[in-house]
């Protein structure tokens, strides 16, 4: 099927809104408006980029019905009507480019930032702790709810004037004030609002829906967001959804936005998931709704890709898509599905960037350096074309040259290896997701007017006769391996051997490699690096790898981490052995958590604040904190070593050139965020 017949491409009606397309943007959570809870020029510019995308929809993230009680410390409102003007400049913008908007109304209930910007608790149907370490809110009185309903209306009534297409209203995840309500997890209320039955826990609901379609005058299209099933114990299960949705689309529900899960788990790890769930995990629970209403239903969760997205909408999962960290990593997503450049989509890798960002106030996107950077980077023409030169050609490299590239310089890229790659390699093999953006940066040098030298060690020699008038250097940390006692056994490999082999860089020469494959490495060993892939690699781990059954790995960062799932899910039992006081300190929270949970579920054996003392033929001798000494009895060891900045050939080079630039892992390790950061920075700095 050609892009141009695809049903996601498709006009769709919600009530009176007609979209151009099937692909919504999700209400993600920013914290990019001010301090007085209005739309920042950062958000503004920020959904303007999905906007001129070709998105359909976009749900603007929770605007609060209630002055006082704010969801985040910078984010929206529509409490008063002197928010409408702020709101009406952004739709202006929203609609020059063809799309439309909505915002997404709620009141943040238990998970009210009120109790430390006012002084005033949360307020929610029981006395119950809100998320993020809040303290308990308080419990709303009979009489109160009138007066909440009505904030309900009035805000709905000020999102039309300020000229959205529609409105959301959340009550998913069993969190904020109208989900608190609908879960039995936390609704502990003996009166008609409450009660073993759902009629009583959406009784509320039902009256704001009523009171938010009166007050537009019964034709402003209204999506409810709501969880089919909250995957709790304790929680709503499906069954609830469907009896109830019918009521709902009679109270003037236009559409249903079903997601899943619910907001108390570690950092909402069921509703803004990682790979261990299923791509487009909650369409079932889409498809199941649809048998029981007349109007669209929106399925969300990980739909990254729109060929995915086409045959849900063609399976009748769903009548419209929702995306959200997809459009954070490439805002033209719908734009070039649209016009069937497929490979030119930069993917989302579910790395858990966003949310960590968000937590320490600056969400960001760690395959996409400019989402929510709009109005600090900008990859338009250079003043002028340079003749630029850059040396490495791992993430920031590669990005390096792709956006020179795109700014109009002449770009040479320049890697000593025979493949493009790098680090990203390694990481591709043993986390998969992570493949779609090392094909997508490669395809990128390859499509783009780059000058590729695959095989080529730059030189200072060779960067003063080329004679660039900028030179960028990306040529990868140093890895220092540990010194342990027993580490030369013939049982034990070296961080630097291990990448080298998950990297398809084997070495004709290397400990532990079978004389076959010496053999086979000598007589082609360039052509089978250009064209071994990560996955091409899982496929022959599962085959042969130079380990025996029980591995020890000495050090638990990202890298030690992700090796141990990659071995313990090819039936290896694995040590992971580090003297720090807990994994991943190279991480953020929510992805460091995601992997501890990871690594329960695959049984590796994690011993923190242990200190390697020798490796003997018979295993790894341990000392914890209290001196007490312990053998782990292991067939094989893999140091992981410490990556440290490498910055030698760039301090060779910058005398020789007007323009020098380090970026990447050789000014220190930072992971896929920091090289894209620092290659746009530098990119647009040219």
């Amino acid at each position: 099927m050609s892009s141009s017949a695809m049903k996601l491409f498709s006009p769709v009606s919600i009530g009176t809104m007609t979209l151009r397309n099937r692909i919504v943007m999700a209400p993600i959570t920013t914290n990019y408006g001010t301090e007085d809870q209005e739309p920042s020029e950062r958000l503004v510019r920020y959904l303007e980029e999905r906007a001129k995308g070709g998105v359909g929809l976009i749900t603007a993230e929770v605007c609060s019905v209630d002055l006082k009680h704010r969801y985040q410390t910078n984010s929206l409102s529509l409490a008063h009507d002197r928010y409408i003007d702020q709101h009406r400049q952004l739709v202006d913008v929203i609609h020059r480019h063809g799309a439309k908007i909505q915002p997404q109304i709620t009141h943040p209930g238990p998970e009210s930032m009120s109790i430390w910007m006012e002084d005033t608790p949360g307020l929610g149907p029981s006395s119950i702790c809100g998320l993020g370490n809040r303290p308990p809110c308080r419990e709303l009185a009979l009489e109160e709810l009138p007066a909440i309903v009505e904030q309900y209306a009035q805000a709905a009534r000020r999102a039309q004037e300020a000229g959205y297409d529609g409105m959301e209203l959340h009550a998913a995840h069993a969190y904020m004030l109208l989900a608190s309500f609908l879960t039995p997890w936390r609704n502990k209320r003996s009166d008609e609002y409450g009660g073993k039955k759902p009629e009583g826990r959406f009784r509320f609901l039902l009256e704001v829906i009523r009171a938010m379609k009166q007050s537009t005058g019964g034709n402003f299209p209204l999506t409810l967001r709501i969880s089919g099933y909250e995957r709790l114990k304790g929680g709503r299960e499906l069954n609830e959804t469907q009896a109830m949705a019918p009521i709902m689309v009679e109270a003037g529900v236009d559409a249903f936005h079903l997601t899943g899960g619910y907001a108390g788990d570690a950092e909402a790890a069921s509703t803004i998931c990682g790979s261990e769930y299923d791509f487009g995990y909650n369409v079932s629970e889409a498809k199941a709704l649809k048998q029981v209403v007349d109007v669209p239903v929106m399925a969300v969760g990980r739909i990254h890709d729109p060929k995915h997205a086409e045959q849900i909408l063609q399976s009748g999962g769903a009548d419209l898509v929702v995306m959200g960290r997809p459009l954070l990593a490439d805002p033209e997503l719908p734009l070039k599905a649209q016009q069937g450049r497929f490979q030119e989509i930069r993917r989302c890798i579910s790395c858990q960037n966003c949310v960590d960002t968000l937590i320490v106030m600056d969400m960001n996107c760690a395959v996409n350096a400019r989402s929510g950077r709009e109005t600090q980077y900008s990859v338009g023409l250079a003043s002028s074309s340079k003749k630029v030169l850059v040396i490495g050609g791992g993430t920031a490299g590669m990005e390096a040259a792709r956006v020179a590239a795109l700014r109009g310089h002449r770009v040479t890229l320049c890697e000593q290896g025979q493949r493009l790659g790098g680090s990203l390699t390694l990481a591709s093999t043993v986390h998969s997701d992570n493949e779609a953006f090392l094909s997508y940066l490669t395809g990128e040098v390859k499509r783009l007017p780059i000058s590729l030298r695959l095989g080529h060690k730059a030189s200072p020699a060779f960067v003063r006769d080329f004679a660039p008038d900028a030179v960028i250097v990306a040529s990868g940390m140093r890895l220092e391996e540990p010194k342990i006692p027993g580490a030369d056994l013939p049982q034990v490999l070296s961080g630097s051997q291990m990448r080298r082999l998950l990297s398809g860089d084997v070495q004709p020469v290397e400990q532990g490699v079978p004389a076959w494959m010496t053999k086979l490495l000598q007589l082609a060993g360039d052509k089978i690096q250009r064209h071994i892939t990560p996955q091409r690699l899982r496929q022959l781990s599962k085959l042969w790898m130079p380990l025996g059954s029980r591995v020890a790995i000495i050090g638990a960062d990202l890298a030690g981490i992700e090796l141990a799932e990659f071995l313990a899910e090819r039936g290896r039992e694995v040590f992971l052995l580090d003297e720090g006081k807990r994994i991943a300190l190279d991480v953020g929270l929510r992805r460091r958590a995601d992997h501890m949970d990871r690594l329960d579920r695959l049984g590796v054996i994690v011993n923190t604040s242990v200190t390697v003392e020798r490796i003997t033929p018979e295993g790894v001798w341990i000392q914890n904190q209290l001196g007490g000494k312990h053998r782990v009895e292991v067939d094989s060891v893999i140091l992981s070593g410490t990556p440290v900045a490498d910055t030698r050939l760039f301090e060779e080079i910058s005398p020789l050139v007007p323009e020098a630039y380090a970026i990447g892992d050789c000014t220190g390790l930072g992971l896929i965020a920091k090289a894209t950061t620092e290659a746009m920075r530098v990119a647009c700095l040219l």
